[in-house]
């Protein structure tokens, strides 16, 4: 009897673990089960705006003010698909072996945050400095990269600026200021405020179609 009394009794312990370990599995799973997620935050870290109305899936690391940012500033273009660096580097490829070289993400990031279109930033830039060849003298004595007038004064009244990359961003910030917060945010509507010439449209689109190639 002592011995069926002993068996018994290990039955009983056992039965009670087992009991307690199924309990805590369930209980584990439960717990995941009922963990609370920010929507907003899985949304926006792992879909990019496509257009104003569609949104693509990217990366996790893609900043979500970031891609609206490029939403914003190339009016739904479908570059809005790349990131920051993916536009700089395809912006690289066509921005030459002279002072412009590998200046994409510079351009790409400096007119996102302006909500100014890098790729009629860059046009632009290639456009007034020739650097998609050889730069103009222009832009190796003043870093002046889009023909900007002004102080302090430089080769017969053009803009002097003190290193290529304050060239880039001073013409970006002239396009913010004059252009794009006054309503003109494409080549059609800056072209007659920023050039005389009549072929000055054409030739610009003719860049911004070579760089997004």
């Amino acid at each position: 009897m002592r011995k069926s009394h002993v068996i018994s009794i290990l039955l009983s312990t056992c039965g009670v673990s087992m009991i307690v370990i199924a309990l805590i599995i369930i209980g584990l799973t439960n717990k995941n089960s009922f963990i609370s997620y920010d929507t907003d935050q899985i949304i926006t870290t792992s879909m990019k705006y496509e257009s104003a109305s569609t949104i693509k899936e990217v990366s996790m690391t893609t900043s979500p003010e970031a891609t609206l940012n490029i939403a914003q500033a190339t009016q739904g273009d479908i570059i809005t698909k790349m990131t920051v660096a993916e536009i700089g580097a395809q912006l690289n490829k066509h921005l030459g072996t002279d002072m412009l070289m590998n200046k994409g993400e510079l351009i790409a990031s400096y007119s996102i945050s302006l909500q100014v279109d890098p790729y009629v930033a860059a046009a632009i830039m290639l456009h007034e400095s020739g650097c998609g060849s050889r730069c103009s003298g222009l832009t190796r004595t003043c870093f002046n990269v889009a023909g900007q007038k002004g102080s302090p004064s430089c080769n017969g009244g053009y803009k002097k600026f003190s290193s290529i990359d304050e060239g880039i961003k001073g013409a970006i910030n002239n396009l913010y200021k004059n252009y794009y917060s006054k309503g003109y945010n494409t080549v059609e509507k800056i072209g007659p405020r920023y050039a005389e010439s009549n072929t000055w449209i054409p030739k610009i689109n003719s860049y911004i179609k070579k760089l997004k190639s």
